[in-house]
């Protein structure tokens, strides 16, 4: 005879093996199928008649799989956790036949479950076939398992957090477990009587516990009350009592015209959804408030959601929804740059702070700026994306001012230097690239101080505004045209010619153009005024230059162009900057020597008519380490330049009183007198007084000694400072003398108020007074003049008999040149002297 058929459905493989195997050791003649899911067992269920159903769910499952409908008629044995048993419950309303709770000793758990089913099998079979007796052994496991049922149930609705009633027929309350007297806070002696369900609602609504009208509501807020009476109630729906709870109350039906009625605190539940409405409400207002606004796109891109104020985009809302980003389009955005978003998008990356620029329906630019981060779903899929977006048009008016005012000219519009110097950066590694070359012009207004200085700064503004604008007017748009400060402005022409000599050519043509065009009259209010520029022009792209060095090639050329007598243009000349680079490199080592101590006085002695030496005027010579004994003529005016010109002088001033005190020390010398000669900057320096008393108290030289040559040049400016100083320094006994007299600016109304002790006679006049009737009529005139100002007179560049009998004859007293000796050191000029004296 066959055996019983068995479908057992089990997702666990294991689980399911290990009871095949144990029922082919109990029972061989079962007939056992498998089905790895409740939807896998519908087909089975449907097509063939099982004797017993045994179905094991998964801990995760919460929900009675709809399967159970199939299995009317059939004993059915649940397989289950023991945070499941709710489930059974339900289940018993299915015709469940029995549950049973999973153990860890599976072997043991395998063995019960394997016992349950046989006596399921056997109760079966007994209603099948009513005649058939049914051994006491049987029916005692049967009792014994109904019993251990009881328990069970019991058990499970003493643990449920539900509370739940059956009624009968009759309305009267049946089962019942103690969860529902604590939630419908219902006394133990009411149940005890057996109350209707009309007899729980009347008390109920006599105590006032759901509130007025004890109202019965579904969670869409639907109301099941009708005429004071209950209608009938859905299967599920919320009561709300009078505290404030809320319960989840479902009702079943059952066939034999009883219900099963479950209540639930979903008061949390209930809390948290309506908290998280109202914070969705909250969201919505602050979005309508704010200026900022909250978008969703779906995993392609679409926008499914748009919340704030988007009037500022001007787009209508139907034009967005639906649609992608790229598909709106803006106009700032490349397809490059698309498809650069569109890749961060595929690769779920977050994105910050994209720009796009967009026209209005009214033809107005704006400017928005959007972010946005990936969303996924609960198996980790992408969803699409949400975040926010903002018009960012002010910000970007505002940046372009900043950027107006960092690299632009704020008088002219121009380019400013450090714009200039960004372009250059390119165009030196564009015709690297290309092989073109380019050129830099770097031009110069003429005597554009002579026009601030006598119309103003207003007006001089005026010209460099309208120089800028004919600039611009001279080249092309690909062409840049800066200011480089004051009056100086630059030109940057690129693509020129491959060809040195042609492009030369071309850069001469466009500074030519530039020339005759800015030496047009210029009309600046109501005056008119000429102005001319000076052009220097550098080329570059033969061979590699920084910015800087183009730069100086280009001033250096700027310079020559004055040099060459202004209003022209000069090319950059690699001699230029050898040039620069020796003065460079003097004045670093002239800087060296000063600290190294390098340089030396020499003494020229100054004698009179019979040769006896007076004095002398200190010299300053360098004794350079590698170059030997270098010219004053070739240090001095570079010192005078850099400004090295004040320690060097301080430095004479120091070392000539020194040497007065070391001639002081003999009676042979100590009435020699000696001149230092001061330059214009060191005698105007506001401490110089300070500097010579400093220098004579430190040394301990005698003032009186200590004569001072200034030149006429100093005269050209503020003569009452150059008067007072000389006569604040004349009443500690320095002396002065006017240098080179007679080739620069000299002022009889000054000269006679200048407190001066003696003239010197400049040697360009005494080298050529015997040949050329001039220079000697000039001596001539000195010498008068000086005898009238009771001024002593010294001739210098005195080198021959004649020229001393000139001098002598017309009233000179004293004298110094080569003729009495040239520059030497002071032991070298002692020892000379000493036969003289």
């Amino acid at each position: 005879m066959t055996g019983p058929g068995i479908l057992w459905v089990d997702g666990d493989t294991q689980h399911a093996a290990s009871a095949r195997h144990l029922i082919s050791a109990r029972y061989p003649d079962w007939r056992v199928v498998n089905s790895p899911t409740p939807e896998a067992a519908r087909a089975p269920l449907a097509s063939q008649a099982w004797d017993a159903v045994v179905l094991c769910l998964k801990p995760s499952v919460q929900d009675l799989p709809g399967v159970l409908e199939l299995c009317a008629g059939r004993p059915v044995l649940m397989c289950i956790d023991a945070h499941q048993e709710a489930l059974a419950a339900r289940a018993f309303r299915c015709g469940l036949g029995d549950y049973m709770v999973r153990e860890a000793d599976g072997v043991a758990h395998l063995v019960e479950l394997l016992h349950r089913l046989a006596v399921l099998l056997q109760g079966a079979q007994g209603r099948s076939q009513p005649g058939r007796m049914v051994d006491a052994r049987v029916w005692q496991e049967a009792l014994t398992l109904l019993q251990e049922q009881r328990t069970a149930l019991q058990a499970t609705l003493a643990s449920m957090s539900q509370g739940i009633f059956k009624t009968a027929a009759d309305g009267s309350i049946t089962v019942y477990n103690q969860r529902v007297l604590e939630l419908l806070n219902l006394p133990e002696s009411l149940m005890a009587t057996r109350p209707t369900l009309a007899d729980l609602t009347r008390v109920q609504a006599e105590r006032g516990d759901f509130g007025e009208g004890h109202r019965l509501v579904d969670r869409r807020g639907h109301d099941y009350v009708a005429g004071g009476a209950v209608a009938p109630a859905p299967t599920v729906y919320w009561r709300t009592t009078r505290d404030g709870r809320t319960f989840e109350v479902r009702t079943t039906d059952l066939p034999d015209g009883g219900l099963v009625r479950t209540f639930a605190d979903v008061s949390d539940y209930v809390r948290v959804e309506n908290e998280l409405r109202e914070s969705e409400a909250r969201f919505r207002s602050l979005s309508d408030l704010s200026s900022d606004w909250y978008w969703e796109h779906d995993a392609e891109g679409r926008f499914v959601q748009l919340a704030g104020d988007l009037s500022v985009n001007g787009i209508p809302l139907s034009t967005v929804m639906g649609r992608t980003r790229w598909e709106i389009g803006a106009l700032n955005m490349t397809e490059a740059d698309w498809a650069a978003h569109r890749a961060v998008l595929q690769t779920h990356q977050p994105f910050r702070d994209l720009e796009l620029q967009r026209q209005r329906p009214d033809g107005s630019m704006h400017w928005i700026s959007v972010s946005g981060v990936p969303v996924f779903d609960a198996q980790g899929a992408l969803w699409g994306y949400r975040g926010v977006g903002r018009d960012i048009t002010e910000r970007k008016r505002v940046e372009s001012q900043i950027e107006q005012l960092a690299f632009y000219d704020v008088l002219t519009g121009l380019p400013n230097r450090r714009l200039l110097v960004d372009r250059l950066q390119r165009a030196t590694a564009a015709v690297v690239r290309s092989g073109a070359q380019g050129a830099l012009l770097f031009i110069d207004l003429d005597n554009f101080k002579d026009l601030n200085d006598t119309l103003g700064h207003d007006t001089g503004d005026q010209l460099l505004v309208q120089v800028a604008q004919r600039l611009k007017a001279c080249v092309r748009e690909a062409d840049t045209v800066a200011r480089f400060g004051g009056d100086e402005f630059v030109v940057l022409v690129e693509g020129l010619s491959a060809d040195g000599p042609h492009a030369s050519a071309e850069a001469a043509l466009v500074a030519s153009h530039i020339a005759t065009t800015l030496g047009k009259p210029y009309a600046l209010g109501e005056t008119g005024h000429h102005s001319t520029p000076s052009i220097g022009i550098a080329l570059f792209g033969q061979q590699t230059v920084s910015v800087d060095e183009l730069l100086k090639h280009a001033d250096l050329a700027m310079y020559q162009a004055k040099a060459a007598g202004r209003n022209t243009q000069r090319f950059f000349d690699p001699d230029m900057q050898a040039a620069v680079s020796n003065r460079s490199a003097l004045e670093a080592d002239l800087r060296r020597g000063l600290q190294d101590k390098e340089l030396a006085l020499y003494y020229q002695p100054i004698v009179d008519g019979k040769g006896r030496l007076l004095g002398a005027e200190a010299l300053v010579r360098w004794k350079h380490p590698r170059r030997g004994l270098v010219s004053p003529a070739e240090f001095i005016p570079l010192a005078e330049q850099t400004g090295l010109i004040l320690p060097l002088g301080q430095w004479v001033l120091q070392a000539a009183c020194e040497q007065l005190v070391v001639w002081s020390r003999s009676s042979l010398t100590r009435q020699f007198f000696l001149s230092v000669n001061v330059s214009v900057r060191q005698f105007r320096q506001p401490d110089f007084v300070e500097q010579v008393l400093g220098a004579l108290q430190a040394s301990g030289a005698n003032p009186e000694r200590l004569k001072l040559e200034l030149t006429e040049s100093l005269l050209l400016a503020d003569v009452e400072d150059v008067i007072s100083r000389m006569e604040y320094l004349r009443r500690y006994g320095v002396g002065f003398s006017l240098d080179d007299f007679g080739t620069g600016y000299s002022s009889l109304s000054y000269l006679k108020r200048l407190p001066l002790d003696q003239l010197k006679i400049d040697q360009s006049f005494v080298r050529d007074l015997q040949t050329d009737p001039n220079d000697a009529a000039i001596v001539r005139t000195i010498l008068a003049l000086a005898h009238s100002l009771d001024l002593a007179v010294v001739a210098e560049g005195v080198e021959t008999t004649g020229q001393l009998e000139f001098l002598q004859r017309h009233g000179c007293q004293a004298f110094q040149g080569y003729l009495f000796g040239r520059p030497m050191p002071p032991e070298i000029l002692e020892r000379a002297l000493r036969p003289a004296l």
